[in-house]
């Protein structure tokens, strides 16, 4: 699981130029953090009515402004999105608070996050949760026992963290000293690492991650690190937990990814008795399919807004 940052470069520019500035970055207080959100409106006019709102939560050690490829396109379809920096993550945890934050914080955050874009929305408007690696995992369990779920029209995830692949996996050392590590150094920060060629075939997004200091050194608290995993494992392993999940659910996994398993998403498509299912197996791509090839990247959009205005009412 540990590959290490190497030496700091200079920052590079984002490879990606939206063509649209309809969207707000702006700043909001809650529960002792100053959480960074970015709002993206359809494009075409801001008093249009959307067809769809996407409400995006980010992998592990990321930050909106990887996903600004994913909310531009969105809103040139007709679908506004919302993404903010999770507490532990980018802008909203600079310096050294970075990776310190736990499970009550990861739902208790999303659910006040959910709540604003449920009442900030137009009623008409479906509300959808998207969730990368990381996020995936957590909006896969949002979905089984988030305090709002009932009120998500469905579920997207890209290469959601449901077990990690073996070349990221850590020691079973480690793995079994990891709930004692938790409790007993919740807040001790470690350094990861990137395995940058694993993220993405894209030289231009690695170049950038690489260079990127919100990305590298990838802080991770040990309780955060724990608390992402035994999430993981719980939809793999708890049969009457995970049938709770009964809104339409689409995964994107990458066939390349050697960060989170794509086996691992099989088998959590197989055990999950939701009507409404459906698992894309994406070949040529690696971990984050929001920052692959224009070529997969416009593949997997395509297959993901046709979803998305299908299921919405």
């Amino acid at each position: 699981m540990f590959f290490f940052s190497g030496k700091k470069s200079a920052p590079i520019d984002f490879p990606y130029k939206p063509t649209s500035s309809s969207f707000i970055k702006d700043k909001h207080q809650f529960d002792g953090a100053d959480f960074i959100y970015v709002k993206w409106f359809v494009a075409t006019e801001q008093t249009l009515t959307a067809k769809a709102r996407l409400l995006v939560v980010h992998g592990f050690d990321e930050y909106t402004l990887l996903y600004s490829r994913l909310m531009d396109q969105l809103s040139k379809v007709g679908i506004e999105s919302f993404a903010f920096d999770q507490r532990g993550s980018g802008e909203t945890s600079p310096g050294k608070q970075r990776g310190r934050t736990n499970e009550y914080h990861t739902f208790n955050d999303l659910d006040h996050f959910i709540e604003w874009n449920l009442e900030d929305k137009d009623p008409e408007t479906p509300l959808f949760l998207f969730g990368h690696s990381m996020g995936g995992g957590i909006v896969l369990n949002y979905g089984c026992a988030g305090r709002f779920r009932d009120q998500i029209a469905g579920i997207v995830c890209t290469g959601p963290l449901i077990e990690l692949h073996p070349h990221s996996a850590p020691s079973r050392l480690v793995t079994a000293l990891s709930p004692l590590l938790a409790a007993c150094l919740p807040n001790f920060r470690i350094d990861t690492g990137l395995d940058i060629d694993a993220t993405t075939s894209d030289e231009r997004y690695r170049n950038f991650l690489s260079r990127d200091p919100l990305t590298v050194p990838l802080y991770g608290s040990l309780r955060q690190i724990y608390d992402f995993l035994a999430r993981g494992k719980k939809l793999l392993e708890d049969k009457e937990y995970v049938a709770k999940l009964q809104k339409p659910v689409l995964i994107f996994h990458g066939i390349s990814d050697t960060i989170n398993d794509p086996k691992a998403s099989e088998k959590f498509n197989k055990l999950c008795t939701a009507t409404d299912k459906r698992l894309e197996l994406v070949p040529g791509a690696r971990h984050s399919l929001c920052l692959e090839t224009d070529e997969v990247f416009e593949r997997m959009f395509n297959d993901m807004h046709n979803w998305l205005l299908e299921h919405a009412p």
